[in-house]
């Protein structure tokens, strides 16, 4: 894989189309793990551009992710806190076409240099239910750790993981 080809650029009211395509035809509990209760079921291109509009005042960078200028996921950064020097990884999707192919954990790291390096932040959280094992697997190859868990108001269990910039 040419990690060249990958790239991590902000989210753009174009996008949102194609983030509704990868939700067709998909369950309101997909939306609600990969989303959590940020939009509401059924995704419409309104909830997104609404939110990317909002996105300076929330405190929250959106961004896509591009493969050989196709978008193929998209990935914020929420949370951020510049005393803590902390964020929060959330609305992580890479189209489910695309799952198993190693660009979830390469996107990743290439996010992961933007928050520490253009945020300045020292330790990313996120937050991922337990029964999603690839996305876990994805987590800890690019060194999260878990930290603790706990259980939802809907019954879910969902696994708390951070990483520390290896640079400080």
């Amino acid at each position: 894989m040419d990690t060249n080809m990958l790239k991590i650029l902000p989210l753009e009211k174009t996008d949102a189309v194609c983030i509704v395509k990868w939700n067709e035809n998909k369950t309101a509990d997909f939306l609600l793990q990969w989303a959590g209760i940020g939009y509401k079921y059924p995704l419409s291109e309104k909830q997104i551009i609404d939110r990317i509009e909002s996105e300076t005042s929330s405190g929250c960078r959106m961004y896509k992710i591009i493969l050989d200028n196709d978008m193929i996921g998209t990935i914020e950064l929420m949370w951020i806190d510049t005393e803590a020097k902390t964020g929060k990884i959330g609305r992580y999707l890479l189209n489910p076409e695309l799952a198993g192919k190693g660009y979830g954990s390469e996107a990743l790291e290439k996010f992961l240099s933007i928050a520490f390096n253009d945020f300045h932040i020292n330790k990313v959280l996120l937050s991922v239910f337990d029964f999603n094992k690839p996305a876990i697997r994805c987590y800890e190859k690019v060194g999260f750790k878990s930290v603790n868990q706990e259980v939802r108001a809907n019954g879910w269990t969902v696994i708390n993981m951070e990483i520390v910039n290896p640079g400080i």
